[in-house]
This record gives C-alpha cells, sequence and structure tokens, in this order.
C-alpha cells in the first residue's frame, strides 16, 4: 500500500532531495534515483529525485500495477531490471510514461532488507546502450554503496512518515548476494525484540548479527 502523502512528499523536500542527490546523480550514467521505502506493515513510500515519475504513474491510477514496485519483486530479488518487473496488463503504458514523458530508457532495483524495513534503490539512466546493463552489473556494490549513501542522509526525512515505526541505521556495508534480500539487523533491533520475547520463548535463529565497531570503517 502506498503512502497517503506518496505523490506530495518529494516535492515538498525537494530541496533536500536535490542537494542531496546530486552527490550521486552523473556518476556512471545515473540520471534518476529514487528512494523507496517500505515498513514492516508494507506501506511503501518515494523519495525520488524525479517526481514526476511516481507523479504520471500514480496520478494515472497505475501505481498498484507497476511491477518495479511489487512485493513479489523487492521481497525475491536483490536485484532485477525494471523491464522483468513489469506488469503485463499495464507495461505499455508504464513504459510509455518512463520512455517518453520522462526519457528514462534503462532503470534497475537493488534492495536491502533492515530490520524487517526493505530500503529500495531505484536507478535508471537516458542512455539508451546495451553498454549500460554490462557496466551495472559489473558495478553493483557501487551502486549499493551509493544508495546506502542516500539512505543515511534522508532517514532523518524518513523517520516523520513512519508512524510507531522506527527506520533502521546503516553502519557497516555489506556487498551484494543475489537472490532473496538477506535480512540484517542493528544491534538496537536485535535488543528491543530480545526483550519483547518471555523467557520461555526461542529467540529466531534466522537473522545476521554483526559486531558495528569491527565494520564502522568499511
Amino acid at each position: 500500500m502506498l503512502h497517503k502523502d506518496v505523490l506530495t512528499v518529494s516535492y515538498l523536500h525537494r530541496f533536500q532531495i536535490k542537494k542531496t542527490f546530486s552527490d550521486i546523480l552523473g556518476l556512471d550514467g545515473i540520471e534518476h534515483f529514487s528512494l523507496d521505502l517500505v515498513r514492516p506493515d508494507g506501506e511503501m513510500l518515494f523519495l525520488s529525485g524525479t517526481p514526476q515519475h511516481c507523479f504520471e504513474i500514480c496520478n494515472r491510477g497505475l501505481g498498484k500495477f507497476d511491477g518495479i514496485i511489487s512485493k513479489e519483486y523487492y521481497t525475491n530479488f536483490e536485484f532485477y531490471w525494471w523491464n522483468d518487473a513489469s506488469h503485463k496488463a499495464y507495461s505499455q503504458q508504464i513504459k510509455q510514461i518512463r520512455e517518453n514523458i520522462i526519457g528514462l530508457k534503462h532503470g534497475f532495483m537493488l534492495v536491502r532488507k533492515w530490520d524487517n524495513f526493505h530500503l529500495i534503490y531505484s536507478f535508471a539512466t537516458k542512455r539508451n546502450d546495451n553498454d549500460f546493463q554490462s557496466q551495472v552489473i559489473n558495478k553493483l556494490n557501487s551502486y549499493l554503496k551509493m544508495g546506502d549513501y542516500i539512505y543515511k542522509e534522508m532517514r532523518e526525512i524518513y523517520y516523520d512518515y513512519c508512524g510507531f515505526y522506527e527506520p533502521p541505521q546503516i553502519e557497516s556495508f555489506f556487498p551484494f548476494e543475489g537472490g532473496i534480500p538477506p535480512s540484517r539487523f542493528t544491534q538496537n533491533f536485535l535488543k528491543k525484540t530480545k526483550n519483547f520475547f518471555s523467557p520461555d520463548t526461542s529467540f529466531p535463529s534466522n537473522i545476521i548479527k554483526f559486531n558495528f565497531r569491527d565494520n564502522i570503517s568499511e
């Protein structure tokens, strides 16, 4: 489900978004970046450097049919191309908006899962050559670092839209693995979760733990 302010939030914070996103736009052919954030309850919000992209699709009632923000994809793939995630019934309409109105040709998504949030990094270029696609595959970790950087810079703004949820802190870099986005948990989240369970309840064992002090310089 989309946050009630999904069409206005990027315009409301456009100055901070422009200032922060300018640090990565233009690098490696990237001409569009959007930070798509999904709370543990499934509510999604966009902080986009190209707000017209979201506005044109959602304002025409096509947001829920846009495959690139489909739960089916962001929960099952750490990386995917826009073209591979198109909703069959509306793929041509959405593609026309992206390519003919916004001018974006090749786009892809990278996904992080932290404290049961999904942090989705959406990148695109206006270039219409296949070399860009090869470049992306060879530099996925570079794009992940860009996404992590933008999220950390924009976290305080996102905090105001999370309700009683606390957006995760990223304090260490994890390289691309592929497949389902690996679950990462901050120490604060682990402490809260551990305290939530009663002494007779087993604490989840399928989580990835790490020591921030050992990794913070990475």
